[in-house]
């Protein structure tokens, strides 16, 4: 029975959520939508520019607004971890089969709570909701330990110059200076973790990552990704949803993973295992005949 109504539950949660929903039906699509695919879930849905202020009171669009200055430029803005879950990672179908909510009418204010467990762990997030205009918007989130109308979020100002530079390393309007080492393969290995680059003449380059973790998950990908003028852009449309992970060269001429959103780390790891960071020094690099033959 209860792996019917947990069926039942993601048929209803799939719909887009309405502005004019009520507190209790917007937190439960909020967990409902974690099973889905591409970005169109959780908090992360709600709280994107062109919507928040549907769904968020003025106070908390304010908050998303100065965590944007932030991450605009590729720097680690005010929240590490991710509201709903009050964590990093999260196991949606576990999420999803435990999920129970519960309300608090105070007049003007309502408090929801999200009860769940993740990984094993039971977990509180509590949502409180203002009537903003006669509708309701999430004007607070608390968890354990933390809320976020307590957080300090100030926007920090983006040059011109800071937003070419996140252009340019995203391969996107500003173009990177143009591949001239011309064809080669490179070939990392730490432990049983192996990195391979055979890059062409015009920079585009095919890789292969297999690493495991000390937690034992594994992160393994393969691909092309596009010459940037400082790494490579691995862009990938996956089961997860779309994928932007770039392939940086390091300043000791080693290679460094970046997935800073975790667009790429859903499809491509296991729960614990880490993407965004993941290097390979300059020390690393082995000549390739000593990894495994190509897949």
């Amino acid at each position: 029975m209860r792996a019917i109504l947990a069926i039942l539950l993601l048929i209803l949660t799939a719909a887009p959520l309405r502005a004019q929903s009520g507190p209790e039906e917007m937190v439960r699509w909020i967990y409902g939508s974690l099973t889905g695919l591409g970005s169109e879930k959780g908090l992360a849905y709600l709280a994107a520019p062109e919507r928040r202020a549907q769904y968020f009171s003025s106070r908390m669009v304010l908050f998303y607004d100065s965590e944007d200055s932030y991450t605009a430029v590729g720097q680690m803005g005010c929240l590490d971890f991710g509201l709903e879950v009050s964590g990093q990672d999260y196991n949606a179908a576990e999420i999803t089969q435990t999920l129970t909510i519960s309300a608090q009418d105070k007049g003007t204010r309502k408090i929801v709570t999200a009860s769940f467990s993740n990984f094993g762990q039971v977990t509180r997030i509590n949502y409180h909701f203002v009537d903003q205009g006669g509708y309701w918007r999430i004007d607070d989130i608390s968890g354990p330990g933390w809320r976020v109308s307590d957080m300090a979020c100030e926007a920090r100002g983006v040059t011109e110059a800071e937003r070419k530079e996140k252009a340019k390393k995203k391969g996107d309007a500003v173009a990177g200076p143009a591949y001239t080492a011309g064809a080669a393969e490179y070939c990392y290995r730490r432990g049983i973790d192996t990195l391979r680059m055979n890059v062409g003449a015009d920079g585009m380059a095919e890789f292969q990552l297999h690493s495991v973790q000390p937690s034992g998950h594994k992160c393994e990908a393969e691909g092309r990704a596009a010459w940037t003028g400082d790494g490579w852009l691995y862009a990938e449309r996956l089961a997860g949803g779309d994928c932007r992970m770039e392939i940086l060269i390091t300043a000791d001429q080693g290679l460094r993973f970046t997935d800073d959103d975790r667009s790429c780390k859903a499809s491509l790891c296991g729960p614990s295992a880490v993407l965004d960071g993941l290097q390979y020094p300059r020390s690393s690099q082995v000549d390739c005949a000593y990894l495994p033959a190509k897949r």
